[in-house]
């Protein structure tokens, strides 16, 4: 899965105002949602790691979909999905917006 986006958090988990950097954000493609929609690595300050799906909603707006995982103390975090949003013209660094149900 060389191909997946890669997403560095700031933190062992996500939460709103949470920091979040990504080198190449693919732009969104305007053909089809499914097409919009990419594999991501989610790396975490721990050094714990997750498979997530990305979607762009919008220009400065990203879903993130993140599957369970445990943080390196072994804390058991759930399957969430989470709204970012850029905090840059380069769209490398974001912040989590909120959780979406």
């Amino acid at each position: 899965m060389s191909d997946a986006v890669q997403i560095q958090v700031a933190d062992s988990h996500l939460y709103p105002g949470c920091a979040v950097r990504i080198a190449h954000l693919p732009e969104p493609a305007a053909a089809t949602e499914a097409a919009s929609r990419a594999e991501a690595i989610v790396e975490f300050a721990d050094g714990s790691g997750a498979h997530a799906t990305c979607h762009r909603r919008a220009h400065d707006e990203l879903e993130l979909t993140v599957d369970g995982y445990a943080t390196q103390k072994r804390h058991p975090v759930a399957a969430r999905h989470w709204l970012l949003f850029a905090v840059d013209a380069t769209h490398s660094s974001w912040r989590v917006k909120r959780r979406l149900p």
